[in-house]
């Protein structure tokens, strides 16, 4: 049992200041006795009064740098508490020989659930539908005449196949939607012909899609990786959706796609600027922005958290963890 007293010496800190049921629930995974701390905001002030002792790093949001690394010379494993790691510095996590790891596919099928809801929305003209009503109007002709698509017989792009992109191609399927996808690498056959997708190139994918769906990790690589050029390749009247990370996405190239009507909508769960006024679409109606909840459901968020613990014992335990970071 020398882990088990290891755990529960061990001093956890949660970097990011969450909600109390999210702490509680942390709480009650780990051994009561475990020595968790949260740092109740994001200034240097409130982090520099835990961190000194700090041996292990629960992350959520915050950006994990060598600024923030100077404030817990103890530490020796991050996890953070999400399936991408972007807000990660790898450089600064190798110098300082901290092991890090994620919670990839914990909320896959709650983001598929999502960009499906989108899809939907943009395709039924659901946001306009349901303000009319809402004012006291009685919309349906002029909805009709506008025109009001199907998921039946669609032609939708998934651009990354990772475990969300294929999870929402499973959950298209059933409704027939005729899908593509583009990945860094193709998929064997047997599993292109379970989720029903045809592998495409990125040009193609964009040419043949009325809806093109994101679902991509923010990398050096995929930073801007959809903009002028690309919207320009999709069909007029298109529909985009994107549920990865704001930075994939050329915001001010999409803005202008829009409004000349090259594309007929947009549905964004994530933004450049993730903050209160951030939204750089309001006035366009044809746009739907959802605060980046897209991952947040319950479900998913018990899932992330009994990986990020499970994970912690097995660092202490003298384990490799589970879905460590590539360092680089």
């Amino acid at each position: 049992m020398q882990w088990r007293r290891r755990f529960l010496m061990a001093r956890i800190l949660l970097i990011d200041p969450t909600p109390t049921p999210f702490v509680e629930r942390l709480r009650r995974l780990f051994l009561a006795d475990a020595d968790l701390d949260v740092v109740p905001s994001y200034s240097e002030e409130d982090l520099s009064r835990r961190a000194a002792e700090a041996e292990i790093l629960l992350v959520v949001h915050r950006k994990v740098d060598a600024r923030l690394l100077s404030f817990v010379p103890r530490v020796r494993f991050v996890q953070r508490v999400g399936v991408g790691y972007d807000n990660l510095d790898l450089a600064a996590l190798q110098a300082a020989g901290v092991a890090a790891a994620y919670t990839p596919g914990a909320n896959a099928v709650a983001v598929a659930e999502h960009t499906i809801l989108l899809m939907l929305a943009l395709l039924k003209r659901f946001v306009a539908a349901e303000s009319a009503t809402r004012q006291g109007g009685w919309s349906m002709m002029e909805l009709a005449q506008a025109g009001l698509g199907d998921l039946s017989n669609a032609k939708v792009g998934l651009v990354g196949f990772g475990n969300i992109g294929r999870a929402v191609a499973e959950r298209l399927a059933p409704f027939g939607s005729r899908l593509l996808y583009m990945s860094r690498h193709a998929v064997d056959p047997a599993t292109e012909q379970q989720c029903g997708v045809r592998y495409a190139s990125l040009d193609d994918l964009l040419a043949s899609s009325t809806i093109v769906s994101l679902h991509l990790p923010l990398t050096e690589s995929t930073r801007g990786l959809i903009g002028e050029a690309e919207l320009a390749k999709m069909p007029t009247g298109a529909f985009l959706i994107n549920t990865s990370r704001g930075e994939v996405l050329d915001e001010a190239a999409l803005r202008r796609a829009l409004v000349s009507g090259k594309l007929g909508g947009a549905a964004l769960d994530v933004l450049c600027n993730e903050r209160p006024g951030g939204n750089p679409f309001a006035d366009l109606p044809q746009v739907i922005v959802t605060p980046h909840i897209a991952g947040g459901s319950r479900a998913a968020i018990e899932r992330a958290l009994q990986m990020a613990v499970a994970n912690v014992v097995r660092f202490l335990h003298g384990e490799s963890p589970l879905d460590l970071v590539p360092m680089p």
